[in-house]
């Protein structure tokens, strides 16, 4: 019952200046340093999202007995509920892990409790990883769960439709720029929940595009950067500020690093919230534009552009358009325009946005033509499923694409049944893959309750124990693109044995997916057999048509006497552009070339040599 403010001294610090840390390893937020808005939210991004584990959502139970326990108010272990603890007196209910009081619904406050997606779960389809991330997925009062809808968090004025029994509050909104419903709830977890909140915008900055952003109930809109509108910036960084972190948010931030393994940065350093959002300072001009657009590769099904790097200081990234339709937007200089038609020409066109979201003038790229055929594979495929002895569990994919694949446009799902009725279904819950995949690598998902002896789960690519990667050989299971089965294993009609106990390893011979399973192109495997998962082998290069176009080389590197050479075909080259590593131009030359390049006398260290828009990386010593 007493309450947890007097814990609360890391804003404090906080407002002095001084970093409050809740524990971090010793390098953790290395590279942090000396950021500030969008660029130290990025790197903010890179860091929380690497080689993180993804439990099942059924698993948050259990760890919740580690995460979520009372051990700051009443001292009784009970389970730690933001919408019906009391932080100034008796609780009007308690909940108790070893009661099975796990509910799915409930008529009244108290009948059971069960797990609240602080970012309300319809806004990501329930896909995972987000749905059972424990840093913003915590246990609560399944009435008040029910309340609170997915209706954002707000403040809520004097007429309220519901009150909970420790005071939060659902109803109208009152305050600037929304007046839609909104769930408020008490000041003692208000800041909690607003870290909470921002986390997501970290963790999950590069999956934003693909949320619902169009739902009004939505506090988060399509701008991967700046993620939050604008009036739930200015809510997040008041409650924030009002309600420091706590020591509850601290222990529970270190427990959760060793279940999942990431953190979340406000809770540790809750200045973040006001270097990325709170001291922003934007310029309302139009940036610079990218004034050029190359054809740097294509394929029978993909095409690859590039543009020149830009100086402009407030160039945030790209807008990316395909036929006048926009299609992605990116922070570097080129972009692969994918699942294209063969033997079909388009048109390219580009424009940079500044960090006020101001946006240039287009570049365009007139005409680029797909090839009428090549001998890529036309989309990734699963080349390895591993079904072993318990958790043993795995998939290999492979990119044969011809070019870097954004994973974030698939998804892993599994076939399921109704256990009255024996129906099958499609699971809601699928696997959004992130990441990029170069052209030849593979990508491994392991289980990570897996124990192969052939391979180490420190070496896969995603760590996930969610729905899709519980497959046992008998349901089947999709690779899709976007809603489009690209690859799958086994008979969605049935339920029948393709991989029980076994491995299955796709022939070498076998260069596509396959939406309908076929035998005849896996070969079969012992049990727990994993030899060569994750191992490169030779892809398809050949291209039968023009050669690739973005290929040159540039030597001696390291260079030290301030002459380099270019190798490759030299009536191509349209400007070589001379830049330092921080982007500043130190040189431009014009074609005609001689294939020799006299660098800048007082040249040193790494420096970029553009060619027609694509980078390459010299070492001046």
């Amino acid at each position: 019952m007493r309450s947890l403010k007097w814990m609360k001294l890391g804003f404090l610090l906080f407002s002095s200046g001084i970093i409050a840390s809740a524990q971090a390893p010793a390098g953790y937020y290395q590279g942090t340093q000396n950021l500030d808005g969008y660029k130290l939210k990025a790197r903010l991004n890179q860091i929380i999202s690497t080689k993180t584990t993804s439990w099942n959502y059924g698993d948050l139970p259990a760890y919740y007995e580690q995460t979520d326990r009372d051990h700051y108010y009443e001292n009784d272990g009970s389970l730690l509920d933001i919408y019906s603890e009391n932080p100034a007196g008796a609780d009007p209910y308690n909940y108790w892990y070893n009661n099975n009081s796990l509910i799915a619904g409930a008529s009244n406050e108290g009948e059971g409790w069960n797990r609240e997606h602080i970012y309300s779960q319809s806004f990501f389809n329930s896909n995972y990883p987000m749905y059972s991330d424990l840093h913003f997925v915590v246990p609560t009062d399944a009435r008040v769960n029910q309340r609170r809808s997915n209706f954002p968090f707000g403040k809520v004025g004097n007429s309220p439709a519901f009150t909970s029994l420790n005071g939060t509050k659902v109803g109208p909104a009152n305050m600037p720029g929304y007046t839609n419903t909104v769930t408020e709830p008490i000041d003692e977890f208000k800041g909690d929940i607003a870290r909470m909140l921002m986390y997501v915008a970290i963790r999950y900055e590069n999956m934003i595009p693909y949320f619902q952003y169009t739902n009004v109930r939505n506090p988060i809109d399509s701008l991967s950067e700046k993620a939050f509108k604008s009036w739930y910036i200015s809510l997040l960084l008041q409650w924030h500020q009002q309600d420091p972190v706590s020591q509850k948010e601290r222990d529970r931030n270190n427990t959760i690093y060793t279940i999942q393994g990431n953190r979340n940065p406000f809770v540790d350093s809750p200045q973040y919230a006001n270097a990325i959002w709170g001291n922003l300072s934007v310029s309302p001009d139009v940036p610079e534009q990218p004034y050029q657009v190359d054809l740097a590769d294509a394929g029978a099904r993909y095409i690859t552009v590039s543009w020149p790097y830009l100086q402009d200081p407030d160039v945030l990234g790209f807008e990316v358009f395909l036929d006048d339709v926009k299609v992605g937007t990116t922070a570097g200089n080129g972009y692969t325009f994918h699942h294209l038609q063969p033997a079909t020409s388009y048109t390219i066109k580009v424009r940079s946005y500044s960090h006020a979201y101001v946006k240039s003038p287009f570049a365009t790229l007139a005409s680029a033509t797909t090839l009428s055929t090549d001998t890529l594979s036309r989309d990734l495929f699963i080349s390895k499923l591993i079904v072993g002895s318990a958790q043993n569990k795995a998939i290999e994919i492979t990119n044969n694409t011809g070019y870097t694949v954004d994973l974030r446009d698939y998804y892993l799902n599994i076939r399921q049944s109704n256990q009255s009725s024996g129906a099958l279904y499609w699971s809601s819950n699928k696997v959004q893959l992130e990441g990029t995949l170069a052209h030849g690598k593979k990508l491994v998902i392991i289980n990570p309750l897996a124990q192969l002896s052939c391979f180490s789960n420190d070496s896969a690519d995603i760590l996930s124990n969610a729905t899709p990667m519980r497959f046992d050989g008998k349901f089947a299971l999709d690779l899709s693109y976007n809603t489009t089965t690209v690859d799958r294993l086994g008979n969605s009609s049935s339920i029948a044995d393709y991989a029980v106990a076994r491995s299955l390893y796709r022939k070498t011979t076998v260069l596509n997916p396959n939406s309908s399973f076929d035998t005849s192109e896996w070969d079969s495997y012992p049990e727990n057999y994993c030899e060569g998962l994750g191992e490169e082998t030779e892809a398809p290069t050949g291209i039968t048509g023009p050669q690739r176009t973005n290929e040159f080389q540039l030597y001696p590197n390291p260079n030290h006497n301030k002459v380099l050479y270019v190798k490759g075909d030299l009536s191509r080259i349209k400007e070589i552009r001379i830049l330092s590593l921080d982007g500043r131009l130190q040189q431009t030359l014009k074609a005609p070339f001689n294939g020799s390049i006299q660098l800048p006398e007082q040249s040193s260290g790494l420096l970029i040599i553009s060619i027609n828009g694509k980078g390459y990386p010299v070492m001046v010593q």
